[in-house]
């Protein structure tokens, strides 16, 4: 069959333009029609500022924002089987027997007693009744590409301390409580591609309490012995110390088959009573984290067959552990000529200055995994557990090193 350059390049999917005989094909994303929309973001900011003294500055703010047209690829599919669809040829996703049918192929006897026909001539008789009716049962996936459908909310509470440089010492510290949500603006967090305004939860990198402290102390000329003064003054401490809440544990995907009927996944629901960690904290220093599960498997459960989850794709307490991020450090400017144009300045900086311990993140997809464990007895495989062996993958912030470490910098300037 020979095409013309247009049609081979259109973006109609029309079904005659590119079966294959016996092929069902999977073409690139369909740039959407909206794709390149600038987001439109909405931002309030109300604060109050206090002088307490003459080098030292409170605040608070009330900082909130809405946003819409986020490019958004989860919320779109282009050829999926909806509801609707299905009724208008005479089928209920929820009935058994038509879940069956919809499963079977083409040419089952069962099918063909139903009317189905194939959709067009050179349709793999070995496809599914599925697979026929879709909008353009020539192709498989259709994914969407910079589809402006995002939506983000965000509100909270910032207040901040300023010490201006007095007595050695300047400082800054923050305190933020907020709350982070979003529709589906990290692909695949949904559970019903056909119901958008059921899919607002939390951002997948939600941290409602931050507290950050930034310091630095000069350290005074004490005594009067120049030696002295000359060891001990003009060091300057400083660091940089970061405490937050955990990032959101996203709910484990269905096993149910539902995906493969309406080539959309969805995501298992939350039962009610069971708690959704076997320790009492995670933060806690109460369990080995290479011998124990964590998370308890019993919290979820699968939708029925044909039928989409009903559970947030993030819970406000199903959260990892806390993880500290706190760097210091410590340096000198030795001048070598009174108008400062020659000197040399050393800095030792360190990085996890109290040697805390980095976990890695939980494994958390599956509750129906089997347990898995080495010759060590460490656990490999499972729901719930910490894989040791990647201890310095974090959850945010890249990648931390596991135990103290440091640098020496020096820096000579002429």
């Amino acid at each position: 069959m020979k095409y013309n350059y247009s049609d081979l390049y259109s973006t109609s999917f029309d079904a005659g333009i590119r079966p294959q005989q016996g092929q069902i094909n999977n073409p690139p994303n369909l740039i959407d029609p909206n794709s390149g929309r600038p987001g439109r973001v909405s931002q309030t900011n109300i604060s109050l500022q206090r002088e307490i003294s003459s080098n030292l500055v409170v605040e608070a703010a009330y900082v909130a924002s809405r946003s819409s047209w986020l490019t958004n690829n989860a919320l779109t599919t282009f050829n999926a089987l909806t509801p609707e669809r299905l009724a208008s040829f005479g089928l209920n996703i929820n009935s058994a027997a038509d879940r069956t049918l919809l499963r079977s192929t083409i040419t089952n006897p069962a099918v063909v007693a139903r009317g189905f026909k194939l959709p067009y001539a050179a349709f793999p008789t070995g496809q599914t009744l599925d697979q026929a009716l879709r909008p353009f049962p020539q192709f498989g996936t259709i994914g969407p590409s910079g589809a402006p459908l995002g939506k983000a909310w965000y509100d909270a509470l910032q207040a901040k301390v300023t010490k201006r440089f007095s007595h050695g010492l300047d400082l800054t510290s923050s305190f933020t409580w907020q709350k982070e949500l979003e529709m589906a603006s990290a692909a695949g967090n949904i559970n019903d591609v056909f119901n958008r305004q059921n899919q607002k939860t939390y951002a997948a990198a939600s941290q409602p309490f931050q507290f950050v402290t930034a310091y630095n102390y000069e350290l005074p000329k004490i005594t009067s012995n120049k030696f002295i003064r000359a060891a001990v003054g003009g060091w300057s401490l400083g660091g940089v110390l970061r405490y937050a809440s955990g990032t959101p544990i996203a709910v484990p995907a269905s096993n149910n088959s539902l995906s493969g009927l309406l080539q959309q996944s969805t995501r298992m629901n939350r039962v009610a009573g069971e708690p959704l960690f076997l320790v009492p904290n995670l933060n806690c220093k109460c369990f080995d984290p290479g011998r124990t599960f964590v998370l308890n498997p019993k919290a979820w459960a699968d939708p029925a067959d044909g039928q989409w989850g009903t559970s947030s794709a993030f819970y406000g307490d199903y959260r990892n552990r806390r993880q500290p991020d706190e760097q210091m450090s410590i340096g000198r400017i030795f001048r070598f000529r009174e108008d400062g144009r020659m000197s040399l300045q050393i800095r030792a900086e360190f990085f996890n200055v109290f040697n805390r311990t980095v976990f890695p993140a939980i494994s958390g997809t599956n509750p129906t995994a089997s347990p898995t464990r080495n010759a060590n007895g460490l656990l490999t495989g499972g729901f719930g557990f910490y894989n040791t062996s990647t201890a310095g993958n974090v959850q945010t912030g890249g990648i931390i090193p596991t135990s103290r470490n440091g640098q020496l910098v020096a820096r000579f300037q002429w």
